[in-house]
């Protein structure tokens, strides 16, 4: 079974991922802007990128058809 990747958006301190852990599915970056929020994903999540303000989207560095799933 292939595991989905994940682009999370407007993250916060990103339930998401706790919700997608049992399906097997992968974070590939994380949105978010809020100082405090994203703090706590460094913290967790220290080697998935926070890509931070959405609407800088098309300055990130993903490939196309790393993510399943927005």
């Amino acid at each position: 079974m292939k595991h989905l990747r994940f682009l999370s958006v407007c993250s916060g301190m990103e339930a998401a991922s706790i919700a997608f852990e049992p399906l097997g599915w992968k974070a590939v970056g994380f949105s978010e802007i809020d100082p405090f929020a994203s703090s706590v994903l460094a913290h967790r999540f220290p080697n998935i990128p926070n890509y931070g303000d959405l609407t800088q989207y098309k300055q990130w560095p993903l490939a196309p058809g790393s993510v399943d799933v927005l």
